[in-house]
């Protein structure tokens, strides 16, 4: 590649689609950084520590899309990775991604379990779930899971998030070794051969990091974190359920109220919670081009607000715009896509952003 250039390109191979970037130096190293602030968009709020961090910003992308999954090197300076409420309601990812890195390392809080990753060691991040993290220069493998592919072989998915697989461990070392492989092999493999190994692949991931999260959970404390976890992904499944409330969780779970109210104290509590769980929902159909024949208040009143004017309040609280505002900018944002989606060759690839949207079996 020609350093004196700023690439962002899709190749169309014989094989597996694939997707490389590269921002470099002597190129133009802010705009490397806002391009690639966008094409990670659907999995991170990415941010810097200053301009000057700006002004000597490098990062190089090569991904891989094969079967559901997809596979990828980055390399890239130092930075901040955040995944709040907001960016989960904007980018409705629900999947899984396994990181090995290969070089630098990680630190920071995954929804309160404290993570420290370093060279060669393997993380899980539950892309449903918030998270910010600090990462030195680094040069990673990443590995991106829908839900619905590795949920079903392992035994304590809400248990996953923010795990750590040391790659001193034999299980570690094996994963490490498998993913280093298949990442140097996918740019050979047709895309039959790809969606064979994407099975044993997610197959492979359970069953290294399926006993770190039972290890996990022989303490009271962990005990307590996955029954909260529970009741979490009970309420998820019920949101648009009218009579879903803290009694009826209470019932639920044969627990009392005041019992609830300990445990989601932390959120707000439990009241609070389902109310901005269902309000994410709202976000997210609000912005989604797939609902924008609903009006606002039939998506509220879907989700169980039954009064308009208070729902806009909330929503401008936990948003920062209006519902109104919302539609507007993801009207916007869908309309970029889609012109993104056509790439440097105008062939209509679409891009790492689309890709990560909209993995799907």
């Amino acid at each position: 590649m020609n350093k004196n250039e700023l690439s962002g390109t899709v190749r169309t191979m014989p094989s597996l689609p694939s997707f490389s970037f590269e921002g470099s130096l002597v190129s133009a190293p802010e705009e490397a950084y806002w391009t690639w602030r966008n094409i990670v968009s659907p999995l991170f709020d990415v941010a810097v520590s200053d301009t000057q961090a700006v002004a000597s910003f490098e990062v190089e992308i090569d991904s891989y899309h094969f079967g559901p999954l997809l596979l990828g090197s980055v390399a890239a300076t130092g930075q901040e990775f955040r995944r709040s409420p907001v960016t989960i309601a904007r980018s409705g990812v629900d999947h899984y991604l396994v990181q090995l890195y290969c070089l630098g390392g990680y630190v920071g809080d995954a929804e309160g379990r404290t993570v420290h990753v370093g060279p060669g060691d393997l993380s899980i991040l539950d892309l449903s779930r918030t998270l910010h993290t600090r990462a030195q220069t680094f040069q990673n493998l990443s590995l991106v899971i829908p839900r619905s592919v590795l949920e079903p072989l392992v035994r304590k998915p809400d248990g996953l998030h923010g795990l750590v697989l040391s790659g001193r461990s034999a299980l570690g070392h094996l994963l490490a070794t498998y993913l280093s492989t298949v990442y140097n092999a996918v740019g050979s493999l047709s895309s039959d051969d790809g969606a064979r190994i994407s099975n044993a692949t997610a197959s492979l991931v359970a069953a290294c990091f399926g006993p770190v999260a039972d290890a996990h959970e022989t303490t009271t404390v962990a005990k307590r974190a996955a029954l909260i976890l529970t009741i979490k992904r009970y309420i998820d499944n019920n949101l648009a359920n009218p009579s879903l409330t803290v009694d009826s969780v209470a019932r639920e779970f044969r627990l009392s109220r005041a019992t609830l109210g300990r445990m989601f104290e932390p959120l707000g509590g439990l009241a609070a919670f389902i109310r901005a769980r269902r309000m994410l929902r709202c976000f997210h159909q609000i912005t989604s081009s797939a609902h924008s024949h609903r009006s606002i208040s039939d998506i509220a009143y879907s989700w169980g607000f039954n009064n308009e004017t208070a729902f806009s309040r909330t929503f401008r609280g936990m948003f920062d715009m209006s519902p109104r505002e919302a539609r507007a900018e993801g009207a916007l944002a869908h309309r970029t896509i889609k012109h993104l989606q056509l790439g440097a060759n105008g062939a209509g690839q679409p891009v790492l952003a689309e890709w990560i949207q909209y993995l799907r079996i």
